[in-house]
């Protein structure tokens, strides 16, 4: 309709409810896409163990595998935070050095573990002692936007070269078994 060189559009009240009605039924038609996603993996719905890998002449390896403990389904990603302690539980330095890998959302069902491969230097770097000063015996493993840790054994020995642990990012599964 037009009025003064205006356009005016008329909507009827039985448009308007068609109108609403059909959002209405959009809303509430397909759950959200959060309800049904799995929820963050946490120090409450994990278990952390550590497995030694073969090892080369001065190089260390093992794997931290983190398992869903729980019934639930839950997703995690990118990199644990690792803190070495010694047998009073004091820290002992420890230098984690992410690798630039891609960092993959991992869904892990009730059993299902992610893991993270480790490496780290038996030699001493320049001016180190021969020896660590602090023999670890303990690990502090924090999962990927978590406040919390999880503690585990280490019988690894000592982390030379001032502490540095090259880590990739978590992938799927238990990791390599050599």
């Amino acid at each position: 309709m037009f009025s003064n060189g205006r356009i005016h559009r008329l909507v009827t009240p039985a448009a308007l409810s068609a109108l609403a009605a059909a959002a209405l039924v959009g809303i509430t038609a397909a759950p959200s896409q959060a309800a049904t996603r799995p929820g963050w993996a946490d120090t409450s719905s994990l278990s952390v163990r550590v497995h030694a890998l073969d090892s080369g002449a001065g190089q260390r390896y093992a794997t931290v595998i983190l398992t869903n403990k729980t019934h639930k389904t839950v997703r995690t990603e990118g990199y644990v935070g690792l803190q070495l302690l010694n047998s009073r539980g004091k820290d002992v330095p420890t230098h984690v050095v992410r690798d630039e890998g891609r960092t993959p959302l991992i869904t892990l069902k009730p059993g299902q573990s992610a893991y993270t491969r480790l490496h780290w230097g038996a030699v001493p770097a320049a001016g180190e002692p021969t020896k660590a000063e602090k023999n670890p015996t303990r690990l502090e493993v924090t999962p990927p936007d978590s406040r919390h840790h999880l503690n585990t054994t280490w019988k690894l020995g000592e982390v030379l070269q001032k502490g540095r642990i090259d880590i990739t990012p978590l992938a799927k599964g238990t990791g390599p078994t050599f």
